[in-house]
């Protein structure tokens, strides 16, 4: 939802927001982007993954190896009380972020709550990386992206953090009615 607001974010440096290759494939050939993101293929030129983060390499492997490692050990979710059930890609990003020292941003929950357990990696809510961009001026929030936020309910998106709702109230002045 956050390339709707920045275009820009994965060209321009001062964005700080990177995507591999993965991910980029994911958004533009699964069924469940194609329909809840219609508006995904005006951006397409826009989500250009890092050259740099690749799936290969020895601290990659070793990584991923180890991810695979906890997923097939049936190591149990403590937030939803179950087995953690991460897709192949989703593994291959956990060993992305872990390998390279990533921060995460991202609403997979079963994804996020792998990070945070096993790796104690925290996860940044897009509301958060949207306020530290209105902050540094990076964007300067008017009535046309207030709609796009408000989309973010529209398509059932998850719920965005509470202190960063108010935060989000605090720096523009505008009602946060995104989830």
């Amino acid at each position: 939802m956050l390339i709707r607001i920045a275009p820009y974010m994965f060209l321009d440096e001062r964005f700080k927001c990177i995507t591999v290759q993965d991910v980029r494939k994911e958004i533009f050939q699964t069924q469940k982007f194609k329909t809840k993101y219609p508006w995904r293929n005006n951006f397409k030129d826009k989500i250009q993954a890092s050259r740099l983060i690749v799936d290969r390499g020895d601290e990659f492997n070793s990584c991923f190896k180890t991810i695979r490692q906890i997923i097939d050990a049936g190591i149990i979710n403590n937030k939803a009380e179950r087995t953690f059930s991460l897709s192949f890609i989703d593994q291959k990003i956990a060993a992305y972020t872990i390998a390279y020292n990533l921060e995460i941003s991202s609403t997979d929950n079963d994804l996020i709550d792998f990070l945070e357990q096993e790796f104690e990696k925290i996860n940044k809510s897009p509301l958060a990386i949207l306020n530290e961009w209105i902050k540094i001026g990076l964007v300067t929030w008017n009535n046309e992206l207030q709609r796009i936020i408000e989309d973010w309910d529209r398509n059932g998106e998850p719920v965005q953090p509470i202190i960063d709702k108010k935060e989000f109230e605090k720096l523009t002045g505008f009602k946060c009615l995104s989830p």
